[in-house]
């Protein structure tokens, strides 16, 4: 047993180096899963039509992000969805993740019927779903420090 965590076997095969861009980062998922993945910034209009929880549809991917939301916000949800295509998940509980709806993965269970009094299978199906939300959240955050570290040290230069 080597020791490491899945995150972490997931991390160094994605071979992200420090100062990766999403579109790199999203790029090197692709091509390592093979999927046509596919960044939609919608529209109110088109936000409201999105379909809930659906990630991966055959060999295509999609990544709906709302263009009201907070820039920084988008770009978490972006690759918070890719360590879910990486850790193999074909949905996310969280879809459409919206800035004003943010929410916790257990409370998905909740809004969807599932848990509270529902018996040991549906208590089964949450805890998977929160088990899945909080594998992913690990790696995104991972991710998300590759990518956000050399604008803070830049910042940081014009501060000194």
């Amino acid at each position: 047993m080597s020791g490491r965590s899945p995150v972490d076997r997931l991390f160094e095969e994605l071979e992200v180096e420090c100062g990766a861009s999403v579109q790199c980062i999203t790029e090197r998922v692709s091509a390592l899963l093979m999927l046509d993945i596919e960044v939609e910034v919608l529209t109110e209009e088109e936000w409201n039509a999105v379909p809930q929880f659906v990630l991966v549809e055959g060999d295509r991917a999609r990544i709906p992000v709302r263009g009201s939301d907070p820039r920084w916000y988008r770009l978490h949800v972006v690759i918070h969805e890719l360590a879910h295509l990486l850790c193999g998940h074909s949905r996310c509980e969280a879809l459409p993740m919206a800035f004003e709806r943010l929410r916790k993965p257990a409370q998905a269970c909740v809004l969807a019927g599932v848990g509270a009094g529902g018996g040991s299978a549906a208590s089964d199906v949450c805890q998977e779903q929160a088990d899945q939300e909080a594998e992913a959240e690990a790696l995104a955050h991972r991710l998300g420090a590759y990518v956000l570290v050399p604008q803070l040290a830049s910042a940081d230069a014009v501060w000194s």
